[in-house]
């Protein structure tokens, strides 16, 4: 194989390995990695608890749209009726309406829904965030986003930057830089993207 040729089957192979990072970070990024709300202590299913608890459902509608709203309405007439036998058959009830409260939030908000999760602690943004609405105070959640932005980004910015002093050495070492450098550029551009285009999802937005 000549010169000319080695040096453009190298650089085809480059071109598709970008490509192929590129395609697996977006993926990476694209997917919900997080559902707060599909929790046995997550905010639908505890208002949907206090709903069959106090005969009043005003505070499970919320947590739906209009287009779910009728189902929602006939599944804890059904859910009530059982929840007021009391015992088995009320936990049994309380499940079941919990179940279907965070599935039609979850198309509300056009989300899948795939099982009713176990009750686990916040993770540290989302605590941050509520208890920010809960006490007025901004500051900590502001605190810990530019702390985790900061690391994250100079980290990939120091890998990058490391792996360029020896991209000219040998196949390997460009392919290094290569993983690095896409994965630098990606995290800065889909950040950039995500401040700017705001919450990906809410409950019926268009």
């Amino acid at each position: 194989m000549s010169a000319v040729k080695k040096l453009r089957k190298n650089h085809f192979l480059q071109v598709g390995n970008v490509s192929r990072l590129l395609i697996i970070f977006l993926l990476l990024w694209s997917s919900d990695a997080l559902a707060h709300c599909d929790r046995e202590n997550g905010p639908v299913a505890m208002a949907a608890k206090e709903a069959l608890k106090t005969g009043n459902m005003d505070k499970i509608l919320i947590w739906v749209g209009e287009e779910q709203e009728q189902e929602l309405r006939e599944k804890y007439q059904q859910s009530l009726e059982v929840y007021k036998n009391g015992g088995n058959s009320a936990e049994l009830a309380q499940r079941y309406f919990m179940e279907t409260a965070v599935r039609l939030h979850r198309a509300a908000e056009g989300m899948p829904f795939d099982g009713l999760k176990p009750a686990s602690p916040n993770p540290p943004d989302i605590e941050a965030a509520e208890k920010a609405l809960e006490t007025g105070d901004f500051e900590p959640v502001k605190e810990l986003l530019c702390s985790a932005l900061e690391k994250e980004s100079l980290n990939w910015f120091e890998k990058t930057r490391a792996a360029a002093g020896n991209k000219e050495e040998n196949i390997a070492a460009g392919r290094e830089w290569v993983d690095n450098y896409v994965k630098y550029i990606v995290y800065i551009h889909k950040l950039y993207q995500t401040i700017q285009a705001g919450p990906p999802h809410g409950v019926d937005s268009h």
